[in-house]
């Protein structure tokens, strides 16, 4: 009778209990991070997004700039899809195959508006306007010129 509780003693594995337990510490651990990735990972495609429309919203005001005054005049909106990709879901489409819609993709609208027209000077605005969870931003730039 003694033998059995000599062996168990000496025994070096982990029970079914304790591996359990350090399961459960384990899951509640990562479940409480995974709120704080999400936020870092919504933060990190707000940064990327902002970025890009500033960069078209550059690219058109130094196209603007570097025209001649005649064709220095607003413009109607473009639609603008971006290369940012704002969703990594299950994709329906082939593995192989690039999907044909753009869903998951921001859309930028790029327009030039103008502010104020003098007989000496001329002040256009370019503005980027897009909407992502669900909320509408738009940035904007003015461009003096004088005649």
């Amino acid at each position: 009778m003694l033998t059995p509780v000599r062996r168990r003693a000496n025994q070096k594995a982990f029970s079914l209990v304790e591996v359990l337990v350090t399961m459960v510490l384990i899951t509640l651990m990562c479940a409480s991070v995974f709120p704080g990735l999400q936020l870092i990972t919504t933060s990190a495609m707000n940064t990327a997004i902002r970025g890009e429309a500033h960069r078209l919203m550059q690219d058109e005001a130094e196209r603007l700039i570097s025209v001649g005054y005649a064709s220095f005049t607003t413009s109607d909106e473009q639609t603008i899809t971006s290369s940012i990709k704002t969703t990594f879901g299950p994709d329906k489409s082939s593995q192989f195959q690039y999907p044909s819609n753009q869903a998951g993709r921001v859309t930028f609208k790029r327009r030039v508006v103008a502010v104020a027209d003098t007989s000496t000077t001329r002040t256009l605005r370019v503005e980027v306007e897009w909407t992502w969870r669900g909320k509408k931003t738009v940035i904007s730039m003015p461009i003096f010129r004088s005649v």
